[in-house]
């Protein structure tokens, strides 16, 4: 670079800051006007919400309470329900089934609630490409989880 070029450069520089200095200086700064308590509650509630003291909010928190631990006090304990029936059932898997066939005959069999579930379980979790052949013992209470691993030998 020699010396014009730096010349120029320089008085590029010093332009640009004196026209953004006139633009910064000569724009008037509209100025939010100061909030008070009294317009910040107006501006609150004009957009939908409550204001409250600290007074009031611990009120409505004992208020609250109140009720809730009333509410319990009423709520009398359900009677303890009879043992569920545990269904068993000996599945027996063989070669060409898949997930939804098992999924089929266990809600037949009662075992699981739904088979769509049960299926849906099986292709999330990876377990209806590890389905292995055999008879298998499973019953009502166990989980899907449960079921999988056994049915899958893993």
């Amino acid at each position: 670079m020699n010396r014009r070029n730096t010349q120029a450069f320089a008085f590029g520089v010093l332009l640009s800051v004196c026209i953004i200095g006139i633009f910064y200086f000569s724009i008037d700064d509209k100025k939010a006007p100061e909030m008070n308590i009294d317009r910040a509650k107006t501006f609150i509630e004009e957009k939908g919400y409550v204001v409250l003291t600290k007074d009031n909010y611990k009120q409505m928190e004992k208020t609250l309470s109140n009720q809730t631990s009333k509410e319990k006090k009423e709520q009398t304990p359900d009677p303890p329900k009879s043992k569920e029936s545990v269904t068993a059932y000996q599945l027996e898997i063989v070669s060409g089934m898949v997930s939804r066939d098992i999924a089929d005959i266990l809600a037949k069999e009662k075992i699981i609630d739904d088979a769509n579930r049960f299926e849906l379980y099986l292709e999330e979790n990876g377990y209806s490409k590890k389905i292995q052949l055999g008879s298998f013992e499973l019953t009502s209470k166990m989980s899907y989880k449960d079921m999988a691993k056994i049915i899958t030998k893993s």
